[in-house]
């Protein structure tokens, strides 16, 4: 049985306080390891369209990652963004990893402060722009 509880790198703590707290970028990726027990960065960046940082998130690899969720004021007065957690467990990935992912995202999620939305997807209609909005309770 596959138990949870890897070590988060002190890379994945950094990038996501840049994320917060500049605008050097918009997005970290994280993949977590049973074999290292570690969870580390995949990936991080900066993204012009939302639909760029959905081809991180292939149909049967689990990814952790947070992101700067941009989308327009319901008001009218501009672009706002908020924090948004994603835990990716595709339908398509092992149950191996599915099992060992699902045991560590509560693990990351606590040790990254200030997150607005947790988004759990298995699909790609649920990492959808449109999806991930309307999760918000108030805008």
């Amino acid at each position: 049985m596959t138990r949870g509880f890897a070590t988060i790198t002190p890379e994945c703590e950094t990038l996501f306080d840049e994320v917060k707290e500049t605008d050097n970028l918009d997005y970290v990726i994280y993949e977590a390891s049973a074999h290292d027990k570690k969870i580390t960065v995949a990936a991080s960046g900066k993204y012009k369209d939302y639909s760029e940082l959905l081809t991180h998130f292939k149909d049967d690899t689990p990814r952790y990652a947070v992101v700067d969720f941009k989308y327009d004021s319901p008001t009218g007065d501009g672009q706002r963004s908020k924090l948004v957690f994603i835990t990716w467990v595709p339908e398509g990935a092992s149950i191996h990893d599915k099992s060992y992912y699902t045991a560590n995202k509560d693990h990351l999620y606590r040790a990254l402060l200030d997150i607005s939305l947790h988004v759990q997807a298995h699909n790609q209609a649920e990492l959808a722009h449109a999806a991930i909005l309307s999760q918000f309770k108030a805008l």
